[in-house]
């Protein structure tokens, strides 16, 4: 009967999954300014108060209900191996549709919410590579500004000994959750920010960071440079409150700190924001982006080596077949560039520069 119920509710779910889908206003009133509201609360206030990632917790409880289904499929002599597989069979399928349910009451219905360019209105042009390589002519400046405040002497490479992750987490989403309720004008939810397992878990698993919608935790890999990690936590942080969207979450994630009063903050929002830039325009232009990284100050060049080989020293575990994965699962939220959505960053930055330089708004 149990089995007949998670199946039923994984069937309803995307019904309902469906007509959100097809009226992102619906999504943004009863769920993402509705239901997610009541989740968020309980998930801070039911799960949020333990100082160890909750994470650890849900891996031990599914590694005890997979050692229970073992143990009843091996052991369980009071049925037959035919009957027993049979069972398997239907809990492995009823565990899933339950997750899948579950996962979408929790958090995924919120890739069905208006889409940020729509929302905010953005001018729509087409990006050109004379369009980014003036964006990144731009941020280079800036960004080298930000990098003198933390190291005058522009052939040394930044050293900053590791941030303790309750202070960042702190810090980090002091300034997210403000910069949010300027755009939304929404106020809700004390996400937890954490650093799971050991160094390199999650880049070996082809991740900086991920929300864990059935925690609610932000979790970010705990070897990451520490350049990296507010913008990665900021990143995080916007899932939390409810962005499914990969590249506005990047773009929120710089929009939030980029204000910040903490030096750090701002370098590395920045700095992340010059790299999306500079991946981009590479990929365009290779030979004239070459002649634009040997024109840049030793120092900011090890900084941009030093987060390479960071994360370098933990190679990706099955590297082809995530991509390929998530590729294909981020489409079926209905992002149909998949992966490339990341990079959508810069578009939505000249998009939101030349909205609000040509109206004189909100910078």
């Amino acid at each position: 009967m149990k089995n007949i119920f998670w199946i039923g509710f994984a069937a309803i779910t995307f019904v309902i999954r469906s007509i959100l889908a097809a009226y992102p206003e619906w999504t943004e009133a009863y769920y993402s300014n509705g239901i997610f509201v009541g989740v968020r609360w309980v998930l801070d206030h039911i799960l949020g108060w333990t100082p160890f990632p909750f994470t650890y917790l849900l891996f031990v409880l599914l590694l005890g209900v997979l050692a229970h289904g073992i143990f009843r499929l091996f052991f369980d002599k009071s049925k037959t191996i035919r009957q027993r597989i049979l069972r398997a069979s239907g809990n492995i399928i009823a565990y899933t549709c339950g997750i899948i349910g579950l996962f979408y009451w929790l958090w995924g219905f919120n890739y069905s919410r208006v889409a940020f360019e729509k929302r905010f209105d953005l001018p729509e042009i087409t990006i050109t590579p004379a369009m980014i390589r003036a964006e990144l002519d731009s941020q280079t400046q800036v960004v080298l500004g930000l990098r003198h405040l933390l190291q005058a002497d522009t052939s040394l490479t930044i050293t900053i000994p590791d941030l303790e992750v309750a202070a960042l987490e702190s810090i980090v989403r002091a300034d997210v959750k403000q910069g949010l309720a300027l755009l939304y004008g929404k106020n809700m939810g004390v996400p937890r920010g954490r650093q799971p397992f050991w160094n390199g878990f999650l880049i070996r698993f082809g991740a900086l960071g991920i929300y864990n919608p059935f925690t609610g935790e932000c979790n970010m890999d705990k070897g990451l440079p520490v350049l990296s990690k507010p913008y990665t936590l900021a990143h995080e942080f916007c899932h939390g409150y409810g962005i499914a969207d990969e590249g506005t979450c990047n773009f929120l994630a710089y929009y939030t700190l980029m204000h910040s009063d903490n030096d750090l903050l701002c370098y590395s929002v920045e700095l992340g924001y010059w790299r999306e830039l500079a991946s981009a325009y590479s990929r365009l232009a290779s030979a004239e982006y070459k002649m634009i990284w040997r024109g840049m100050p030793t120092g900011f060049q090890n900084d941009i080596i030093h987060i390479r080989s960071t994360i370098d020293q933990y190679p990706e575990f099955f590297e082809a077949f995530r991509v390929k994965v998530y590729d294909n699962y981020l489409k079926a939220q209905g992002i149909p560039e998949g992966m490339k959505n990341y990079g959508k960053v810069v578009e939505f930055g000249i998009k939101w520069k030349i909205k609000h330089t040509n109206s004189g708004g909100l910078q």
